[in-house]
């Protein structure tokens, strides 16, 4: 009997998906736009269709960064929770490590991974 609750709940969710796929064919547009299967990346059209195409170094360094500060947020959450218990040599330890991804930062910065300006001698 506990698990009613769920049944209904999923049985609920079923249902109001169906509802919305419903509507969607009901009231959606009917015709296909001519750029609906039109590959692109990041937002960005792609103008040769070809995978040899390159990217702007751009993408690259926002990856990295993207990744840098995701395990940032992954060790920063946990510390905040046991700071108190970790003293002085926690401290310093948060401290080196938020050094080196602010190092990070900068060199990203230096390199030009946050200037999105369209330069036509780079492609």
């Amino acid at each position: 009997m506990g698990y009613m609750a769920l049944l209904l709940f999923f049985g609920v969710m079923l249902v109001i998906a169906l509802v919305f796929v419903f509507v969607n064919s009901l009231l959606g547009p009917k015709t296909s736009d001519a750029l609906q299967d039109y590959p692109y990346e990041c937002g960005v059209p792609l103008y040769d269709k070809s995978a040899q195409s390159t990217f702007h170094q751009g993408y690259y360094l926002l990856g990295l960064l993207l990744l840098l500060f995701d395990i940032e947020a992954a060790f920063l959450f946990p510390w905040t929770v046991v700071y108190r218990y970790l003293g002085l040599f926690g401290f310093v330890e948060m401290f080196l490590f938020i050094l080196i991804l602010t190092y990070g930062l900068l060199y990203a910065w230096r390199k030009g991974a946050l200037n999105w300006q369209y330069e036509e001698e780079s492609l």
